[in-house]
């Protein structure tokens, strides 16, 4: 494909996933028809058709732009700490995301919940990611990562710098990490999802002290 095409390509795809976007502000994904959606991106239903084989591929692609976005920021943070400091910092992109699209982040949870995971034929390639964000540098580079491939790495460099006992098991941690991040919105976004920031900060807190304490020497 031509860069032209490429770059057509992408902005049909991002105006449709930001249609979708402020849909949600209001709506479930249930109840967003298509048409309404292509009214929004000026595009007509067929061109729908030709990017997406239904209204839940879009959500998952815009599910991988949350994951490029998140991503990013983690990058960002790794270049100037390392480990836990890393970890708390997605998680505050995340409170981020649920204070300012609580409806984009209910239907992503949602996504999740029904086995959403990263999918190579959605295919971000450089120039979609730099339209999608212009703002972020170097977001291009960005790989798209599940959240659980980015917090395991963090993970791995908080126990070999001593924040973490060595003999913490990870296999645990982790499922333990992901049911802190996408659990505390489910009871906090329908009614209060400023506090999901404070939550995570206090949870992860207790979840680090514990860490240790099973981890010390008998």
């Amino acid at each position: 494909m031509s860069e032209l095409k490429a770059r057509k390509a992408a902005r049909t795809r991002l105006a449709l996933a930001r249609a979708l976007s402020s849909a949600l502000t209001e709506e479930r994904l249930a109840d967003i028809r298509i048409k309404t959606l292509c009214h929004e991106a000026e595009v007509s239903e067929a061109t729908f058709f030709n990017y997406f084989g239904r209204k839940d591929d879009l959500m998952a692609y815009l599910a991988h732009l949350w994951l490029l976005e998140v991503g990013w920021y983690v990058t960002q943070a790794a270049s100037e700490a390392r480990g836990l400091a890393v970890i708390e910092r997605l998680f505050a992109q995340v409170a981020g995301t649920c204070e300012r699209k609580p409806g984009v982040f209910r239907e992503l949870l949602v996504w999740i919940a029904r086995g959403g995971s990263m999918d190579p034929a959605i295919g971000l390639g450089g120039i979609e990611k730099s339209l999608a964000f212009p703002d972020l540098e170097g977001v291009a580079d960005i790989p798209v990562k599940g959240l659980d491939a980015w917090l395991l790495a963090h993970l791995e460099a908080a126990i070999g710098d001593g924040e973490l006992p060595p003999n913490t098991l990870v296999p645990l941690l982790l499922p333990a990490l992901l049911s802190i991040l996408l659990g505390t919105p489910l009871t906090l976004l329908a009614h209060n999802p400023q506090r999901v920031a404070g939550v995570y900060r206090q949870q992860l807190a207790l979840l680090w002290a514990g860490t240790r304490a099973a981890g010390a020497p008998g």
